[in-house]
């Protein structure tokens, strides 16, 4: 039915919130705080608040990564270099490799059935590329779309187009966008006229306009 997938990476394909609590923890460790879950929340409410406004086109990802740590700090009477620190945290992330439960017995078997795999995400490019590797599922995906070299964000409709422009002269209808984001992927999906996938990895998040809804990642070759 689909011959392309276009698949979000973070908590579709790679698990970020294992690799997000890891590298901040070594973060924290660095800063002389002593780590907590709550400080480990606060730092999501400022991270998720940057990237819903990135999303939005209110900000720049450079914005974004540069002042997220500075933001946080200042919360606890620390100034810092935001940059600095971003580096420091670049670092940790980067070296990340878990997956999503049957993420690479997924893409293996999409393989098998011809599938043509690309990433599609709103990521830093060298990171997600290393965090594939580190993962050793890179020699899976067939191409990458990563909007740090798009130079767009999902659900920007020039990201999509930019997708369609470097595959080639391909039908809507063969291409499914998989990912865990109503505001990104599903969004994005639905405005560029292609059929998506919601993988529903939090009970607490939820989709009504995706095509398909999956709650394993496996399921998702029950529609392919």
């Amino acid at each position: 039915m689909y011959d392309i997938l276009l698949m979000d990476l973070d908590n579709t394909i790679l698990d970020f919130n294992a690799a997000e609590k890891n590298s901040f923890i070594r973060i924290i460790e660095k800063s002389g705080l002593n780590y907590t879950d709550d400080l480990l929340q606060k730092y999501k409410k400022i991270n998720t608040a940057l990237w819903d406004d990135l999303e939005q086109g209110k900000i720049t990802k450079e914005l974004v990564l540069n002042t997220r740590f500075q933001k946080f700090f200042e919360l606890y009477g620390l100034e810092v270099d935001g940059r600095v620190w971003e580096e420091k945290y670049r670092f940790y992330l980067d070296n990340s490799s878990a997956l999503i439960p049957h993420a690479k017995h997924t893409l293996v078997e999409l393989k098998k059935r011809g599938k043509k795999i690309y990433s599609a995400s709103n990521g830093i490019y060298t990171t997600q590329l290393k965090r594939l590797s580190n993962a050793g599922i890179i020699d899976l995906f067939d191409g990458h779309f990563i909007s740090d070299r798009v130079k767009h964000e999902k659900p920007s409709l020039y990201f999509f187009e930019s997708c369609i422009k470097n595959i080639g002269t391909v039908s809507k209808s063969s291409i499914l966008m998989v990912g865990d984001s109503p505001s990104s992927d599903m969004i994005g999906a639905r405005n560029f006229g292609i059929d998506s996938c919601f993988y529903q990895h939090k009970k607490d998040i939820t989709c009504t306009y995706a095509t398909y809804t999956i709650h394993d990642i496996s399921e998702l070759l029950d529609i392919v």
